[in-house]
């Protein structure tokens, strides 16, 4: 059985599994989140806070309360009322369910043909989803079974969902997202295929550079971060649902992403053609940024399993930080357009992923401007008006996507963002990365050992758990380097087999690496003598996982493990 041990908050953890853990505070700051999250558990599962129980304490522990919950009530009764009995959220159409004499406003004006049907209808699914109604179970039984009937019947042998649209693989994208996220809550069997089949799709679309374009031809040659944004959740998603993409898929993924992000932080957004010129002097390209995208960059840091704490990520937080959800932003006072909806919806994934006062920041001026924003028209004699709980749908250059998706895509899109209390565990409390131990080491398995060095690189940029065994293999590599970096890094962090290894190389080195090694030596503080105690808290049968609170006291991979109950010995490794 795969074991591992982690902490409670603040704590020091460590892991026996190729299944990484929680942050190591050794290596990576705790969010200050943490020191309030003892009712929300550790989670090897994105979507384990939306059963009732976990709901409720995410809801109260990340920031959310009755009035939250009221505006994502009131927003996902609006889009029910709004959907055909097809199942279809139709973007040009959806007022024709309006009372004759209380027509909603605000339909699609732009893209008016049905190529973005599937894409708005599946971001629908997903703000049910998000509360934690499924087909199978709530009030809105009827409304997912409809949407799903209808989703599943757009899909082709290939797996795509919107063939010959132009806006293909945002479609694709987020309706792979809602059938992943309807999978692995119910695990009904009607969502297997199709979701592999949308996977494979996906990765098949993925163009060399790691990312994707609007449509889904792999050899445009433009990588597109936001249309990447979604192929990450989807992925992700697809992962948490045991239907996960290929390794080679995650790691130009990465790859993509280590192209688009700029020393200061900011991420661009594509790299070719669409968001993309040219400067008029010297007709050299020049990239397009915004803030959504730097949202997007840090959000596919978490999702990917990178660590968190970076320089790269806290200039991303930083630049979050100054740009806080505006309605005044919003409706003009951003000339640029650029702060939106979406980028609120992004914004609010990374800073939840980040955690701490940032996260509480963010929070605080999301919940005044998105709750304000949403629209609670009622009559002279105080009865609610037929668009009472959704969203408009204005905004000026990106904010053309509410004229694209109309009141439907605002609404869903809110919901969401309101959800983020319990639609999701947060990166530091979720053990599971994209890119993980498994996945690093079967790229160890198959490069040149000369790639050795920047495999030895990315490891140190994930997330401890997932760096301390992936270094323990690097310990083994032919490159003299690799292993002495590999040690080194493993000596920091406090693991006494990284002590060991510099202990051997010590009289071997010369010069700077000697002086290296022997200040390492000197600085060393591993776990302390004699037996660390822990206390199972969880079993995850599904992920072979044990997983232990051991009070603060560090724990170190391939550390000697032995199991009790009532004082008798049930195993050991």
């Amino acid at each position: 059985m795969a074991l591992v041990v982690l902490a409670g908050p603040g704590a020091s953890l460590g892991s026996f599994a190729d299944e990484s853990g929680s942050d190591d505070p050794r290596k990576q700051t705790t969010p200050a989140t943490t020191q309030r999250a003892a009712s929300v558990p550790v989670d090897d599962n994105p979507f384990g806070n939306r059963g009732k129980q976990r709901r409720d304490d995410a809801l109260e522990t990340f920031g959310g309360d009755k009035k939250t919950e009221r505006a994502v009530a009131d927003g996902l009764a609006w889009l029910a009322a709004h959907q055909r009995r097809d199942g279809v959220w139709d973007r040009v159409g959806f007022n024709r369910l309006c009372p004759a004499n209380d027509r909603c406003s605000q339909v699609a004006l732009a893209r008016e043909q049905k190529d973005c049907n599937v894409g708005v209808s599946a971001l629908a699914a997903l703000a049910f989803l998000g509360a934690g109604y499924t087909h199978e179970n709530g009030r809105y039984c009827e409304t997912l079974e409809r949407v799903f009937e209808y989703i599943l019947a757009q899909q082709d042998a290939g797996g795509s969902f919107s063939t010959g649209s132009g806006l293909q693989m945002y479609n694709d994208a987020i309706a792979t997202l809602a059938v992943a996220e309807a999978y692995a809550l119910t695990r009904d069997p009607v969502f297997a295929e199709p979701l592999a089949r949308a996977v494979r799709h996906i990765e098949k679309a993925q163009q060399p550079g790691g990312g994707w374009d609007y449509l889904a031809e792999s050899k445009t040659g433009r990588n597109d971060t936001s249309v990447t944004g979604w192929a990450v959740m989807a992925l992700k998603a697809a992962q948490a649902a045991d239907v996960a993409p290929s390794v080679e898929t995650r790691f130009r993924l990465a790859a993509h992403f280590d192209r688009a992000t700029e020393s200061d932080g900011r991420v661009w957004y594509a790299d070719k053609g669409t968001g993309t010129g040219r400067d008029r002097q010297s007709s050299l390209l020049v990239k397009r940024y915004g803030p959504a995208m730097t949202a997007i960059g840090l959000y596919a840091r978490g999702a990917l399993g990178y660590r968190l704490d970076d320089q790269i990520a806290v200039r991303q937080t930083a630049l979050l930080s100054g740009d806080l959800p505006s309605l005044a932003r919003l409706r003009g006072a951003d000339p640029t357009g650029l702060h939106n909806e979406y980028y609120w919806y992004y914004g609010t994934l990374a800073t939840f992923n980040m955690g701490g006062d940032d996260w509480r920041r963010w929070n605080q001026a999301l919940r005044r401007t998105v709750m304000e924003y949403q629209e609670r028209p009622t009559r002279r004699d105080g009865t609610r008006r037929h668009a009472y709980g959704s969203w408009p749908a204005f905004g000026r250059n990106w904010g053309k996507w509410g004229r694209t998706g109309s009141r439907i895509y605002s609404t869903a899109i809110n919901v969401l963002t309101l959800e983020i209390y319990y639609r999701y565990v947060p990166a530091y409390m979720s053990p599971r990365g994209l890119i993980g131990p498994a996945e690093m080491r079967k790229r160890i398995a198959r490069v040149d050992p000369r790639e050795h060095g920047s495999l030895l690189d990315m490891t140190l940029r994930l997330h401890a758990d997932t760096a301390e065994p992936v270094l323990l293999d690097l310990l083994g590599s032919p490159d003299a380097i690799v292993r002495l970096e590999a040690a080194l890094a493993l000596t920091g962090a406090g693991s006494p087999i990284g002590k060991a290894v510099l202990v051997r190389l010590q009289d071997r080195a010369a010069g700077k690496d000697r002086r290296r090694i022997r200040a390492a030596i000197q600085a060393f503080v591993g776990p302390p003598a004699g037996i660390v105690y822990g206390k199972v808290t969880l079993t995850d049968l599904r992920a072979g996982m044990l997983l232990f609170d051991t009070e603060g006291k560090p724990v170190y991979y391939r550390q000697p493990l032995v199991l009790l109950r009532v004082g008798r010995l049930l195993g050991s490794r």
